[in-house]
């Protein structure tokens, strides 16, 4: 029976062909078409597209031209993909299209529940695409996605495909050791470019920047130490070195102080010279590329911006409180030989890279963050009440035989024995507060991107009174890149501007002053005592005011171009200039008013330093068999200068004139011109073999005119190695925990130029005139032969990671010795001269092993803990040094012991019957001098910090503590017990007639009249030189805790906005010490001795404990 085959329409017939192709179609879209072609399509249509494909590719278009929409195609574009073409041609309109077997392209109509394909290349930072990356549609578990597929991976070239149900799904991409990114499908269908994924933070693919290029934690053969724009932003800090105590290991930190604007001192492996005043200990600061740096060649070696100029309250002025933390993406300290020798002689302390947020391709971006709070002192010194401190006075002049009189005891005779001030509470006691508003800019494309940034922060203080400090800062950073991608330039600027309203002197070391001191007299003025007491009214000091403003511009440019395939030209321009304008007023309402006429003073002063540096580099990379070399060579051409003039004008008789230098009765000025110059040629070699064995070299010809023309320059230079053992066979059949294994090695010197100006010059200063002739001493002797100090680093290093890199551990043992040490050679007083700066032959050894830990311990859906420590266990000893015995340090040091060493007297406690302080006759000679102290255990000092964060949904927790385990000042005595000077409330367990067995003497005034009395005054001079005040002085610090809350998207969706997390941080919370005397464990002054941050030179306004809210929202 014959039977009628049905006709079928044309789009019929399409259709059911393009079923049958479609069953021998292989379901993975991870190889897309990366063919490129060249079009040139101008006024065409779909079919013109369609068939330039089949002309030049070797893909066939399969079409139906029915369903063609009539729009009109302008095309034009060489060496493109295909499917960057369809993509384009196709956008807007209702057909898709879907690759099939034998190089076939169907093109079709959307129908409503017709799975749509989108497709794309994942890549890395450095645009190397990423093979095995997860690509997930969100919400996968949904019903709606049951019977389809949810993921697929990307191939060797990263290229990925996927069929989605519809355009409003988002696809999660995922790998190990990046952070996951999030894309809504309509995004990626509408933007072809690669997306790129950003190494977690701590990952082995993070990327680190080190001297003049950038590698991984996975490659790298150095020693560094990172944090990031995270970890800045979760510390209300106002200088960004803050945001790094305790944090990194190998370094530690100690502000000075907590007054706005205080420097912050940072010691990268110990101490390497004899002297902190002869040579310096500051690292070499480079931010984007550019060397950022005010030492200036005073003494001492500091990088303040008033080192030839005023300090106020917060003594030296930080130079990095010009910088604003907002706008930073990272810090890398480099430590050892591999990494810091390429800097040659500014290495030897270690080096800071400071890198700056850039734009990022993509839509623009604006951002809001503000916060605002309050700041106090976060623990006060137990003090002796009035009544304590009153029966202590009276004991003391009992047991010294002596009578008070109005004289030696108006706090006795005179003052109001019932009215107390707490001077702790008066004085910094109160609360200071502080507002921080940032808003940024930030977008571009492919070619440009730009990133803005503007910021003012505002801070009050917790002095009495009055007293602030505001700063306004701006950043532009513009990147661009040429069509070719030969030509790329970074363009960067920078503007900060300071004004400081604060006290002339910080007056926290008037703590202890007596319970009972009134603040006023009877006629309603500030009460002096005469000036012979030495005793100062705080409230009166306070009116003394320091005023400073300070400009600063950073500008520099990073040019570079692709001459060839792997051979690349830079240049790195900067430039930076710092105005520094002061004045400090002393009115006459705040002088001893028993002077008789005393007249105001103020002084004036203006600090201009500027630093301009160029470096011209090329940059060559070729890949050899399995491996990649890279080379690399450069110069360097660097110039400072610092101008200051200083004026004191004084015989002021109206306060309110203080302000204008031509209202003073008498003046005299001072000035201070400093140039430096610099020059180095540098070269780095790295080699990469399958990155599993790698060699790197650096070496460095410098030139400083620190030095005379016999030792003017200096070579330097190190290799580091590392093997990535976890890669071998070996490793990875047997191991299968061991996720990643290195071992690193390094070795290298390093030098340090950070000594004063024109040391092999004959300075003059002016002297008395001889004969009415004027005339000029010869201030120090010369040396032309001074040369540069010279630190050799040895490092060996392995690097673990375990269950796929959850738990990644760091241990460093490094060996640095530092030689030719600048200092004072002792002269013959024949010459006239008792001492002149040379290198002397003392070697100087410091050891340490150090250890970072990394882990995950949760990770889910909902929930993730993570945590991070450090520690740092380290050893300072002078190895050699002949000659000591004839040097000025003969009683400073000690060979095979530590530059840090503390020699006491060892206490044997108090004589019962007299309350005298005894000490042992070690060498049993009958008396007790210098000949019997000994030389303490300073014992395994070690430091570091730990941190823990918790994120479940929206919310996120982080508590970071930070710890420090030394030898130390335990116990703090104010002059003799019994002195018109409150005493802690240590002193309440003193020795006294009826409390004979007691370990702490009794109570005497100095100016004992009996022999008894003398006595016992006099066995307090060795007392704080004994070991009766030494001991544990560790502490423990809750340094920050942030709290943060991401709104949800249905949320800030209603009002625009992409993102925005509201939050609370705190910063120096809490301290637990051995030494519950001081108040913090870590302030210290410069110039301060080798043990940075002991906490016991003086008392000063410590930082302070800062409490802030605020939200940060991203539109």
């Amino acid at each position: 029976m014959n039977k009628t085959i049905p006709k079928f329409r044309k789009e019929s017939r399409l259709a059911l062909l393009l079923v049958c192709l479609s069953t021998l179609h292989v379901q993975s879209f991870a190889y897309s078409q990366t063919e490129q072609i060249s079009v040139s399509i101008q006024d065409g249509n779909l079919e013109d597209v369609f068939q330039t494909i089949n002309a030049k590719s070797k893909y066939k278009m399969f079409f139906s031209k029915a369903a063609l929409p009539h729009s009109t195609i302008n095309l034009v574009a060489k060496k493109i993909s295909v499917k960057d073409v369809l993509t384009q041609a196709l956008a807007g309109s209702n057909l898709s299209w879907e690759l099939l077997d034998n190089n076939i392209i169907a093109v079709r109509e959307k129908s409503p529940h017709q799975q749509q394909h989108v497709s794309g290349q994942v890549v890395n930072e450095n645009g190397t695409p990423l093979a095995g990356v997860t690509v997930l549609i969100k919400n996968w578990q949904k019903s709606a996605y049951r019977n389809m597929q949810t993921s697929t991976a990307t191939d060797a070239n990263g290229q990925w495909g996927l069929l989605i149900p519809q355009d409003d799904v988002t696809l999660v991409f995922s790998f190990i050791g990046y952070q996951p990114v999030e894309i809504p499908a309509r995004q990626l269908r509408a933007n072809a470019s690669p997306i790129k994924l950003k190494p977690a933070e701590g990952s082995l693919e993070e990327v680190v920047v080190i001297g003049y290029g950038t590698t991984t934690r996975r490659l790298n053969t150095g020693s560094v130490a990172s944090i990031t724009a995270k970890d800045i932003a979760s510390q209300p800090v106002s200088n960004p070195l803050a945001a790094l105590s305790g944090r990194l290991s190998g370094v530690l930190i100690a502000q000075n102080n907590g007054v706005p604007g205080s420097a912050v001192q940072i010691q990268i492996r110990n101490q390497a010279s004899l002297s902190g005043t002869t040579s310096g200990s500051i690292p070499l600061y480079v931010i984007d590329g550019v060397p950022f740096t005010n030492f200036n060649g005073g003494q001492p070696a500091t990088d303040n911006l008033n080192s030839f100029g005023i300090s106020g309250s917060s003594g030296g002025l930080s130079p990095f409180s010009m910088i604003n933390p907002a706008d930073i993406e990272r810090i890398d300290v480099l430590k050892d030989a591999d990494a810091t020798a390429i800097y040659g002689s500014r290495g030897a302390n270690g080096v800071v890279l400071i890198t700056t947020k850039k734009g990022l391709s993509g839509r623009t971006r604006v951002g809001v963050n503000f916060n605002t709070g309050f700041t106090e002192v976060n623990r006060f010194i137990p003090m002796l009440n009035l009544e304590e401190y009153l029966t202590l006075r009276k004991e003391a002049f009992a047991n010294g035989g002596s009578t008070p009189t109005e004289a030696n005891a108006p706090d006795l005779l005179l003052w109001d024995q019932n009215k107390s001030t707490d001077w702790q509470k008066m004085l910094i006691g109160n609360k200071g507060h502080v507002s921080d508003i940032q808003a940024n800019l930030s977008g571009g494309n492919e070619s440009t991107r730009f990133f803005f940034n503007s910021g003012y922060r505002r801070e009050s203080t917790v002095f009495y009174g009055d007293s602030k400090n505001s700063r306004f800062t701006s950043r532009l950073n513009l990147d661009h890149t040429s069509s070719d991608k030969k030509f790329n330039a970074a363009l960067s600027v920078s503007y900060a501007n300071d004004n400081s309203d604060m006290p002339a002197s910080d007056v926290t070391s008037l703590y202890n002053l007596p319970p009972n001191y009134p603040i006023y007299d009877d006629t309603g003025k500030y009460y002096w005592l005469p000036s012979s007491s030495f005793v100062d009214n705080p409230i009166a000091l306070l009116e003394r005011k320091y005023f400073g403003n300070t400009n600063n511009l950073i500008a520099n440019a990073n040019l570079s171009y692709k001459i060839m395939p792997g051979l690349t030209a830079k240049a790195n321009f900067g430039y930076t200039v710092t105005q520094l304008n002061q004045n400090s007023q002393t009115p006459i309402s705040s002088l001893n008013n028993t002077i008789s006429n005393p007249l105001g003073s103020s002084r004036f002063s203006n600090t201009k330093a500027e630093n301009w540096i160029i470096e011209p580099t090329l940059d060559y990379v070729k890949t050899i068999g399995e491996g990649k070399l890279s080379a690399l060579i450069g110069t360097s051409f660097q110039q400072n200068s610092s101008r200051s003039q200083t004026t004191n004008g004084s015989n002021y008789s109206n306060d309110a004139l203080l302000g204008s230098l031509s209202a003073a009765g008498l003046f005299t000025a001072s000035n201070n011109l400093v140039y430096y110059k610099y020059n180095a040629v540098f070269g780095k070699l790295n080699y990469d073999w399958k990155e599993k064995y790698l060699v790197n070299a650096t070496f460095r010809r410098d030139g400083s005119s620190r030095f005379g023309p016999k030792n003017r320059f200096g070579n330097f230079g190190a290799i580091g190695l590392g093997w990535v053992f976890g890669k071998e066979d070996f490793i990875q059949n047997n191991l299968s925990f061991l996720s990643f294994g290195k071992l690193r090695a390094s070795y290298g010197t390093t030098g340090n130029d950070q000594i004063s100006n024109y040391l092999y010059l004959p300075l003059y200063s002016s002297a008395t005139a001889y004969l009415n002739n004027p005339s000029m001493n010869i201030g120090t002797l010369p040396n032309e032969y001074i040369k540069w100090e010279t630190t050799k680093k040895l490092e060996f290093a392995l690097d673990l990671g375990f269950l796929r890199d959850r738990i990644l551990l760091t241990g460093n043992y490094f060996r640095n010795r530092s030689g030719d040490q600048i200092t004072d050679l002792a002269l013959s007083t024949q010459v006239g001269y008792n001492s002149y700066k040379s290198n002397l032959p003392a070697l100087i050894q410091n050891t340490g092993l150090e250890l970072e830990l990394n882990t995950t311990n949760v990770t889910n859906a909902d929930f993730t803990w993570k945590t991070s420590a450090n520690f740092t266990f380290y050893k300072n000893k002078l190895i050699e040094f002949p000659g000591l015995e004839n040097t000025f340090y003969a009683s400073s040091f000690l060979v095979g012991e530590p530059l840090n060493l503390i020699r006491l007297y060892h206490y044997q406690g108090v004589d019962a019957a007299t309350g005298m302080a005894t000490y042992e006759d070690r060498n049993a000679d009958g008396v007790i001098n210098a000949d019997d102290r000994y030389v303490a255990d300073l014992g395994t000092p070690f430091y570091g910090g730990f941190n823990n964060t918790f994120s479940y949904k929206g919310f996120e927790l982080g508590v970071f503590f930070q710890f420090n385990h030394r030898f130390g000042v335990t116990k703090i005595l104010n002059s003799r017990p019994g002195s018109m000077v409150n005493q802690n409330d240590y002193w309440l367990g003193r020795w006294t007639a009826t409390q004979p067995n007691t370990d702490i003497p009794g109570a005497i005034v100095p100016a004992a009249q009996s022999a008894e009395g003398a006595a016992l005054n006099n066995s307090y001079n060795l007392y704080t030189s004994s070991d009766a005040v030494y001991g544990d002085a560790s502490y423990l610090k809750l340094r920050s805790v942030n709290v943060s809350y991401q709104l949800p998207k249905s949320w800030t969706s209603r009002v625009k906005m992409s993102n925005c997390t509201v939050f609370m941080q705190g910063q120096n919370l809490f301290t637990w010490a051995k030494n519950k005397y001081v108040l913090d464990t870590e302030t210290t002054v410069q110039g301060g001795p080798s043990g940075l941050g002991t906490g016991t030179i003086a008392q000063v306004l410590p930082p302070l404990r800062t409490i802030v809210f605020g939200f940060n929202c991203q539109f």
